[in-house]
């Protein structure tokens, strides 16, 4: 069907939204013009808010993504901290706790030792004093005036110096058990006061010991112990609750990151669909604002060089003809004036 069929007219030069000058086809092809020119404002409009969208959602991205490995680092920090520093000073804990608890058993029975070695010490002090008192009295004995009698009799002391032979005799009449008495008199005197010197040295000994032991006062290790292990727990305490915390951040960090990249991902996809949806639109747009008709290349109309005794010659230079009057309609705008669609 031909345009003069459908009731429609040559499209006048000038304004084409003069109404008087337009046809159906024209006003219904103006009104989609303009419908496309909306929708195209709007899409565009939708566009720029997409890429605002996509660049918000991209750094957010970066942000969430530099939080989640930030996070991840520190936990990962206290999380070792744990396992190098914690989990080992809690085990030294339990070491030192049982040396401490043997050092002190130790000590213990290093007193119970060194107060029954003081003990003893002054008991043989005290016998040996005794010792010493009795050896003197035997020396005052053997030298008093009293006995020298008995002395001479022993041969534990000299007799006259005219009496040899009689020496002589006592000594040969002397019976054996009595031979070394007077070394062994001798040695009942001199060897108490030795022993009591000696004691006397054991005794401080062991008194000094006992004070030095004392004053060491070993016991205060246990308290120190029981500190050392109350901040020591005190400390892993504190490094476990960071653990805790620091895991929960990181999860929610990891959730925070996954969140951002599905939202930067479906902004993209986003971004994507709109500019296709601008694209689609600006190419219908210029299709129908600026349509170029091509529909049968040499065909000979128009003083076109075609094919000679062509029988359907007549019929596409009937198309060529309508095709032009369509392009006319499509662009009864003047090219020059560009305040329509564009």
């Amino acid at each position: 069907m031909s345009i003069e069929s459908s009731g429609s007219r040559e499209p006048q030069n000038g304004n084409c939204n003069d109404a008087e000058a337009e046809t159906a086809t024209q006003k219904t092809i103006h009104l989609l013009k303009e419908d496309y020119c909306k929708r195209l404002k709007g899409k565009v409009a939708e566009l720029g808010e997409s890429e605002l969208t996509y660049d918000g959602a991209v750094m957010i991205y970066q942000k969430k993504k530099c939080a989640f490995v930030k996070t991840e680092k520190n936990y990962l920090l206290v999380r070792n901290l744990e396992l190098k520093i914690g989990v080992e000073l809690i085990a030294a804990s339990e070491e030192i706790k049982k040396n401490v608890t043997a050092d002190i058993s130790q000590n213990d029975a290093l007193v119970l030792a060194l107060k029954a070695v003081v003990k003893t010490a002054k008991e043989a002090k005290a016998k040996f004093g005794e010792l010493r008192e009795a050896a003197g009295k035997l020396d005052g004995c053997r030298k008093d005036s009293c006995t020298a009698v008995q002395m001479k009799i022993l041969g534990c002391s000299e007799g006259d110096d005219c009496n040899d032979h009689t020496k002589q005799e006592d000594s040969a009449r002397r019976p054996d058990p009595c031979r070394n008495v007077c070394q062994i008199l001798d040695d009942l005197i001199t060897i108490p006061d030795s022993l009591s010197q000696d004691i006397d040295i054991v005794f401080n000994s062991a008194a000094e010991i006992v004070g030095i032991q004392s004053f060491s006062n070993i016991k205060s290790l246990e308290k120190f112990q029981q500190d050392f292990a109350a901040n020591a727990k005190a400390f892993d305490d504190l490094i476990l609750a960071q653990i805790t915390s620091g895991g929960l951040s990181l999860k929610k960090a990891q959730e925070d990151f996954v969140l951002s990249t599905k939202t930067v991902t479906q902004s993209g996809y986003a971004l994507y669909n709109k500019r296709n949806e601008v694209g689609t639109l600006d190419e219908t747009k210029d299709y129908l604002c600026h349509h170029e008709c091509k529909c049968i290349a040499g065909c000979g109309c128009d003083g076109e060089k075609g094919e000679d005794d062509n029988r359907l010659k007549k019929c596409k230079c009937d198309i060529c003809d309508i095709c032009k009057e369509v392009t006319e309609v499509y662009s009864c705008e003047d090219p020059s004036n560009n305040s329509s669609c564009d």
